[in-house]
């Protein structure tokens, strides 16, 4: 038993904390702590890496939206004006026609 509380008092001051706060008690929880943060299923590590996979997949989420939001004008395009959207998107011409492209450059 004595030696059991030498053993205490060694550690209590190799961490540098008093004596009291050394007991059965803080070991666990210290123990449970540590065993939740590092080598639990949903330790810190798993929860940034769906954190970071929810952050993509918003970001997908609103890229595609925006191709909906586009793809709706487009039909309603086509519903109003079919001649300028064949024109337009699909490069089509009449008989004696020349098509001329000017692309833009994106700097």
């Amino acid at each position: 038993m004595a030696k059991d509380k030498k053993i205490l008092d060694d550690l209590a001051g190799f961490f540098g904390i008093s004596k009291n706060w050394f007991n059965k008690f803080t070991v666990v929880t210290v123990f449970f702590i540590v065993w939740v943060t590092f080598f639990d299923k949903h330790n810190v590590f798993a929860y940034q890496k769906l954190k970071a996979n929810i952050v993509n997949l918003e970001k997908e989420k609103e890229l595609l939206d925006q191709e909906i939001a586009q793809a709706l004008k487009d039909r309603e395009d086509l519903r109003h004006n079919k001649e300028k959207f064949a024109r337009e998107k699909h490069l089509m011409h009449l008989p004696g026609e020349e098509i001329i492209l000017i692309e833009q450059t994106k700097k």
